[in-house]
């Protein structure tokens, strides 16, 4: 994500400084972390500051970095605002409370709460991605792509599992190994686009904790079009308002349903193809970090283009 929004602040044609602040962390040292951040701050002189979760810094770092410039901060976590009794939750809520204004990607009504001047920006991908040619290892009916933590996301893959040519690939996977097809390892940069290109169906499934998020989607979301994937996830109100059932993407409610508009689409697919194309010409245009940017050097809520 980090990188991602400097690349798009560079075509835009500004100067950036990204700090990586929790690999210093695990490299010098916390102490000498809040040093080196100062340091490197204070020589750049930013005009503007785009806080991330800032693990690595103390809140007097962060404070005096920002301390007389405009900022802005992007949580792509959203549904961690329960878990404030957790210290890298609570630090991430305190940071937050020093910017000026905390963009998250859903349930910003239950951030307000906490105190943080929260507003809706969705995720995002790098307009950089981009279909890349099939290529038959990473061929199947149905993919999916994303860790193994939640075994709410298991149970629904195993029902799809025992109807479809089904592969996964992630980290965490091993006790349904043999279930799900497990590909046994995550898939990044051209092996991420080779999986979604080659895959007829890229399913997208939110994890349990993620529950109530009307307009809720991780980043995953607008990766996987962007790369050649024909995209079918869980249809929460909010999100069947940002993307089009049948012109950009394919939604289910439920485990029949999304079952159905497996069969469906696996039958039909001159539809499939064309969804799969406009998906990829409207996030582009839309959902990239390009466009992002402006929401966070503005403060700007976003405004959905199909509104």
């Amino acid at each position: 994500m980090e990188k991602g929004t400097e690349r798009a602040l560079k075509r835009a044609g500004h100067k950036t400084l990204l700090i990586d602040d929790r690999r210093a962390a695990r490299l010098i040292g916390r102490k000498l972390t809040q040093k080196w951040a100062l340091s490197k701050a204070s020589r750049f002189k930013p005009d503007f500051v785009i806080l991330s979760k800032c693990l690595g810094l103390n809140l007097e770092t962060v404070q005096t970095i920002i301390d007389g410039r405009p900022n802005s901060m992007w949580y792509q976590d959203p549904q961690w605002y329960k878990s404030t009794y957790r210290p890298d939750v609570a630090h991430i809520v305190a940071v937050g409370k020093l910017s000026q204004t905390f963009f998250v990607s859903g349930f910003e009504a239950q951030w307000k709460a906490l105190g943080l001047r929260a507003k809706f920006l969705p995720a995002a991908g790098d307009r950089d991605i981009r279909p890349v040619p099939q290529k038959k290892r990473f061929h199947s009916d149905v993919a999916f792509i994303g860790t193994g933590y939640d075994p709410a996301r298991a149970q629904l893959l195993l029902k799809v599992a025992k109807k479809y040519d089904l592969k996964v690939w992630g980290k965490g996977w091993e006790e349904w190994r043999k279930q799900l097809n497990w590909g046994g390892r995550p898939v990044e940069g051209k092996d991420f686009a080779a999986v979604c290109s080659s895959s007829n169906i890229s399913l997208g499934i939110n994890p349990d904790r993620a529950k109530g998020g009307s307009n809720y989607t991780s980043d995953r979301t607008w990766m996987v079009i962007l790369a050649g994937g024909f995209y079918l996830g869980h249809g929460t109100p909010g999100l069947t308002e940002m993307l089009r059932e049948g012109d950009h993407c394919a939604w289910y409610k439920d485990t029949d349903s999304c079952l159905a508009k497996i069969g469906y689409y696996l039958e039909n697919s001159a539809a499939r193809e064309r969804i799969r194309r406009e998906g990829q010409v409207f996030v582009r245009e839309h959902h990239t970090f390009d466009q992002r940017i402006r929401n966070l050097l503005s403060g700007e809520a976003f405004v959905n283009p199909l509104s």
